[in-house]
């Protein structure tokens, strides 16, 4: 233990912590007080303090990007080849591109934002300061959590908004490779898009469930914590 932790830089409670939560492997134990640890501890380690700095992925995430290496042979080009085209004519909002600064400007004070949105790729403004149609619903949406209270002044900062870009990415990135895999290989490319488009709408309606799910459970805790409390 005291070797993995100055090689890894974490601490022995966070490494017996990622052991109990699956994250790490059981050591092998020598004795009641003696375990040993091998390079794949190590390497599972560094992996989780990089995931969890640099891209900012919560634990459950980072659990079942370990478990599940990315699938090979999804970027080949033979693979459903007009897939792309098709589905990005079926998502893409259509409209007229918008200045970043002026939708920021329909709320007072948001204008001062964009780089750190920008810097955080929340959106993508091209050289003349223009943003996609998607993009300016984003920023009209974070518009809307402004007027509802959701500000600086309450302690709601823009950076943790980059802990959503980056699951996202690792989301939609791992959903992409399974589909052209595991599914692609077994239809044409009209039928792929027809599946894909319709499968994303539900499962951006299945997020939502969850998340709220998870929402109300950490409520549900609070208050049988509170209850425990009293009773103590």
């Amino acid at each position: 233990m005291r070797d993995l932790e100055k090689a890894s830089g974490v601490s022995r409670e966070t490494i017996r912590f990622y052991i109990r939560e699956g994250l790490l492997p059981e050591p092998v134990r020598t004795s009641r007080n003696s375990a040993l640890y091998d390079e794949e501890h190590l390497a599972r380690l560094l992996a989780i303090r990089r995931l969890k700095e640099d891209r900012y992925l919560p634990l459950g995430v980072i659990r079942v990007l370990l478990d599940n290496p990315p699938e090979t042979g999804w970027d080949d080009a033979d693979l459903l080849p007009q897939v792309d085209r098709l589905l990005r004519a079926r998502l893409d909002l259509v409209g007229a591109r918008e200045r970043a600064q002026d939708v920021l400007a329909e709320v007072e004070g948001r204008e001062e934002d964009l780089a750190e949105l920008v810097a955080m790729g929340v959106v993508a403004p091209d050289a003349d300061g223009t943003v996609s149609p998607r993009d300016a619903r984003i920023l009209r949406i974070l518009n809307d959590l402004w007027r509802l209270g959701f500000r600086r002044e309450a302690g709601y900062t823009l950076s943790g908004l980059k802990r959503y870009v980056e699951a996202m990415r690792w989301l939609a990135d791992t959903q992409v490779r399974e589909f052209l895999v595991r599914t692609g290989r077994q239809m044409g490319d009209e039928a792929a898009a027809d599946l894909a488009e319709r499968g994303l709408a539900l499962v951006i309606e299945l997020m939502g469930e969850l998340y709220t799910r998870e929402i109300l459970a950490r409520l549900a805790a609070r208050r049988t914590a509170r209850g425990g409390a009293r009773g103590g």
